[in-house]
């Protein structure tokens, strides 16, 4: 666990497609995929392995928001402090991540609310970032430097910190080297991405703390999401929280010194409600 002092208060920091009916498919990308295994009931969802950086290992899970069968779903607070592996399990998702930074008491630090309740003492201040989606997958990425008045239709709500790219913003290897060891150290990270139209969400965990196998710093975090295509990002809690579960089971390997997964906050997860797209 890292400290961080701002605001004269100490924070706690944990670092911490198209359909598939029939095979996974490989997402557009400046260098070669890999297809990973398939979701059960994946129409509407891709996931594939990434090789654009060598001694790395990044994951991403494509989400179309426009499927009538994909439901997004955040932890409830009675749900706060499951890994995500638990989170998955009682919640019957098929694809799960962890969320917000949180402190000693897994309190998440910004803004946070499952099943359309928002978490107490849970606020959005200009610090830090979400991502909220409602029921019918209407998603936004709040931009940098904004607060942002809650909205009644808000099913699920994560944040994070930092904003990684809006509109008129974009986080760089400049901003690394004002922010510390936090941004400029190659660790394991969890990072959400949309999409200019917002139709096509983006899931990122990237692997790290592994002997040779090290994480990303967190300019080359946003640049994955450039590749993609994603017009917003937000980094999530990472390091020892970083965590993708597909088809019930863990699909990252954990750092060396932490083989346990690891007790989080609050998760996301993709559910499948059985709906189809076609006609």
């Amino acid at each position: 666990m890292l400290m961080k002092n701002r605001n004269a208060r100490t924070l706690f920091w944990i670092l911490s497609v198209a359909s598939l009916p029939s095979s996974i498919a490989c997402a557009s990308w400046t260098s070669t995929t890999y297809p990973g295994p398939k979701l059960d009931g994946s129409e509407g969802v891709t996931y594939f392995l990434d090789s654009t950086f060598s001694n790395k290992r990044v994951h991403v899970l494509k989400i179309d928001l426009t499927h009538r069968g994909v439901k997004l779903r955040g932890s409830a607070m009675s749900e706060k402090g499951l890994t995500p592996s638990e989170f998955s399990k009682k919640t019957g998702s098929v694809a799960a991540i962890n969320g917000d930074f949180f402190d000693g008491l897994l309190q998440p630090i910004g803004l946070a609310a499952g099943t359309g309740e928002v978490w107490p003492k849970s606020a959005d201040t200009n610090e830090w970032s979400f991502l909220a989606c409602t029921d019918d997958n209407d998603c936004i990425i709040e931009e940098h430097n904004r607060v942002t008045p809650w909205r009644k239709d808000w099913s699920t709500v994560v944040g994070g910190w930092q904003i990684l790219l809006d509109p008129n913003f974009e986080w760089t290897s400049a901003y690394d080297k004002s922010c510390g060891d936090f941004c400029t150290i190659a660790h394991p990270r969890t990072a959400v991405g949309l999409s200019e139209d917002r139709k096509t969400m983006w899931w990122v965990m990237v692997e790290g703390r592994q002997g040779t196998l090290t994480g990303l710093t967190l300019s080359d975090t946003a640049g994955v999401f450039k590749r993609l295509g994603a017009e917003w990002a937000l980094n999530l809690d990472g390091g020892g929280s970083s965590g993708l579960i597909l088809n019930g089971k863990r699909i990252n390997g954990r750092p060396l010194n932490e083989p346990l997964e690891r007790r989080v906050a609050n998760c996301l997860g993709v559910l499948f409600t059985g709906e189809s797209n076609q006609p």
